[in-house]
């Protein structure tokens, strides 16, 4: 997944590393621009649970 740089906002940064943990994915960044370096984690099931009800909202409109 890309981010965006905290420090000079510079967009689309794909991660130099990336680790899965459990239901954890851990994300390395260096932004390219300012050296900036970053982390982040992402919990892989708020984003199965997020795509989940994004499709039962596209039934219901497409049964409407």
């Amino acid at each position: 997944m890309k981010d965006t740089c905290p420090s000079c906002l510079a967009r689309d940064i794909a991660p130099a590393e990336s680790r899965t943990r459990g239901d954890r994915t851990v994300d390395g960044y260096r932004c390219p621009r300012c050296g900036h370096t970053w982390a982040t984690v992402r919990d892989l099931t708020a984003y199965s649970e997020l795509h989940a009800r994004r499709a039962q909202r596209r039934s219901r409109r497409n049964a409407a």
